[in-house]
């Protein structure tokens, strides 16, 4: 099995050797990967050199030697060196003695005959933290490790994504919140994590225009929102009675001109000559009230269409469009 292991790793090395040096070496790191009890001691050595092959691919890294590594280490035996890594003071003396600024280590071990476990840390020495971390565990055979661990070196370089989250604050306290269409309480408010990234902020408070936006969350960091009464201008009430109340008046004062008019039409009737002229003088009264009622209608139609003019925002609400920012 170890065999078959050896071989797959020899091949990888090769290719990765066929690959053009770089131009100029970024940094200096180290790998080991230790086993996890002493008869995974092979197993963690070819794990390793798998795991140099696929930085080497990567590019813009110069690897110490792993023997060299362990030498630096001080250790003999996997558990004294599992032991140092696991310690920072010592693994900086042997990064600083080989001018290592990242190393990659971990474990792999098998458990019964279908089954390994393996765990990569990325650290750096600098900082004194892990970057990163992979665990694994295979079941199958050879090749899926093989598989499993270069996947997770690929894994082990991304770079690692950490949340923000939004602080909203108004005057006055007490707006509404929603975060992409999900509401999330009143002013002042901290919104849960959020993934790096635009999200849609939406503001509103009672009475006045809502406040709209597309904010940019960075990875780990607090993006803070602070409204005044100028994002939250007030909504007046009037215009909207005026247009309403003036646009149903004209309304009804042209169904009553229509009616009138209706009535003045209608030939004068009468018994008598006196009759007829009184009845006609009527007639005449309710055509010039239907003339009244449609200069009135008109006028107070007016009104309610330069209303909704002036003071569309007021009247029917703007149009989200126009008031993002």
């Amino acid at each position: 099995m170890i065999r078959s292991f050896v071989t797959l790793t020899v091949v990888a090395l090769l290719c990765s050797s066929a690959l053009p040096a770089q131009a100029r070496i970024a940094e200096k790191m180290a790998v080991l990967v230790l086993g996890s009890a002493e008869r995974d001691a092979e197993l963690a050595d070819n794990v390793t050199e798998m795991i140099i092959s696929a930085v080497a691919r990567r590019g813009g890294f110069e690897i110490a030697g792993k023997e060299e590594f362990r030498a630096r280490l001080g250790v003999e035996n996997e558990q004294r060196a599992q032991a140092c890594l696991d310690d920072v003071p010592c693994v900086g003396r042997a990064a600083v003695a080989l001018g290592v600024r990242q190393i990659v280590s971990g474990t792999v071990g098998t458990k019964g005959t279908k089954q390994f476990l393996f765990s990569l840390n990325l650290q750096n020495v600098e900082s004194g933290r892990v970057d990163n971390r992979v665990f694994r565990l295979i079941e199958g055979t050879l090749d899926d490790l093989i598989k499993a661990v270069d996947a997770g070196t690929e894994e082990l370089f991304k770079p690692k994504i950490e949340p923000g989250r939004i602080q909203v604050g108004s005057e006055p306290d007490g707006a509404r919140v929603s975060i992409d269409n999900a509401y999330l309480g009143v002013t002042p408010l901290i919104s849960g994590t959020l993934l790096p990234g635009n999200h849609r902020v939406r503001v509103e408070s009672e009475g006045r225009f809502p406040w709209l936006s597309t904010v940019d969350v960075r990875s780990g960091q607090d993006l803070g929102i602070k409204l005044t009464e100028a994002n939250l201008p007030r909504r007046r009430k009037w215009p909207t009675r005026l247009a309403y109340t003036t646009g149903a008046l004209g309304l009804s004062s042209f169904a009553t001109a229509g009616f009138l008019g209706v009535l003045s039409q209608i030939n004068p009737t009468g018994d008598t000559r006196a009759d007829a002229k009184n009845d006609l003088s009527q007639k005449e009264r309710l055509a010039r009230g239907a003339n009244i009622a449609i200069i009135t209608g008109g006028a107070l139609a007016v009104i309610s269409v330069l209303t909704f003019l002036i003071y569309k925002d007021d009247v029917v609400g703007r149009d989200e469009s126009a008031y993002e920012r």
